[in-house]
């Protein structure tokens, strides 16, 4: 199923997407057939948490609906399908994009240089490339945490910080944790992700190296408003019963930049779901998002986005996810 939360005069709704492409109002359908809304699609959220009953009866709205509770997509803006995560955790499952983006991050820096041949080898060492990933990330599964407030869907503009010279996307997934649960077994894991959707973790890479640099995470790297797009819907677990056997693309200015296969991961949701429950609970409606794909940002190709890029993320079934950077 493919859950929408979008704007319709004025008023946020909850849409499901039909079988034939159209989106169906799920509260609207809900009162029409019975008389009375239904709790669980007030929002996004209030689905997840009332859980299978919510998902069973959507499914029985969209087997049987009438033909008033749908809405033309052309009268509604599509919004981030959870507006307010309750947490987003942003894991680093690739050693691959790790390894080639702290290159291509000594490369540039060092092209800023005087020579810069000597600058690149001093920044490789600097950023102890050799040593790369290291014990730690090959142990367990590190994360960072996101705000929330920063949350923004699908063809939003994003204004480019004024603190930085230097803005990248990242190009990832993230599952949405459906139930509560603490000390999850990794085999249990699965059951406790609700869907997925996109997640474009907008960088200021200029901010990220001079952040990093005190040992204290990201910070303005990756923290000013819009920096977290996801959308432009979720895709339930049972439509995905294999995220890693997705393929994953990012597109600026309708140029592929990035090609990303997500059975490259080291770290899977299995592992960071098992691992961030441990001795602590998890929600419904946390973002858990793999980090940056293989290829999956600019700065691994050595590239930058510029003022009015636009950057669309795209990965079946989950659909494409536009964003406008001024």
């Amino acid at each position: 199923m493919k859950l929408y939360t979008f704007l319709h005069k004025g008023v946020e709704r909850l849409g499901a997407e039909t079988s034939d492409g159209r989106l169906l109002d799920l509260a609207g359908a809900a009162h029409i057939i019975n008389g009375a809304g239904n709790h669980a699609f007030a929002s996004m959220q209030s689905l997840i948490q009332v859980g299978e009953s919510g998902l069973e009866a959507a499914t029985n709205l969209l087997a049987d609906f009438p033909e008033e509770s749908l809405v033309n997509w052309r009268s509604i803006k599509i919004l981030a399908p959870l507006p307010r995560p309750s947490k987003i955790r942003d894991f680093s499952s690739f050693e691959r994009h790790l390894l080639q983006a702290t290159d291509g991050a000594a490369f540039m820096l060092a092209a800023e240089k005087p020579d810069p041949a000597a600058a690149y080898v001093e920044m490789r060492r600097k950023f102890n490339l050799d040593s790369l990933p290291g014990s730690g990330w090959s142990d367990v599964p590190g994360y960072y945490y996101s705000d929330a407030t920063t949350i923004v869907g699908h063809d939003e503009e994003v204004s480019w910080p004024g603190y930085s010279d230097w803005i990248d996307y990242e190009l990832e997934l993230a599952a949405v944790i459906g139930k509560a649960g603490k000390d999850i077994a990794r085999e249990n894991a699965d059951e406790y992700i609700f869907g997925y959707t996109l997640f474009n973790d907008l960088s200021a890479r200029d901010a990220q190296f001079v952040a990093m640099s005190t040992g204290l995470g990201v910070a303005k790297g990756k923290d000013f408003d819009g920096s977290n797009v996801i959308g432009p819907c979720i895709v339930t677990r049972d439509e995905i019963p294999d995220p890693y056997a997705m393929t994953m693309r990012a597109f600026v200015n309708e140029e592929l930049w990035s090609l990303s296969f997500l059975r490259e991961a080291k770290w899977r949701f299995d592992d960071c779901i098992a691992y961030a429950s441990q001795s602590q609970t998890l929600v419904p409606g946390e973002l858990f998002c793999t980090g940056a794909a293989a290829d999956g940002c600019g700065l691994e190709h050595r590239n930058k986005l510029n003022r009015g890029d636009v950057v669309i993320l795209s990965a079946d079934p989950i659909g494409a996810l536009r964003t406008r950077i001024i």
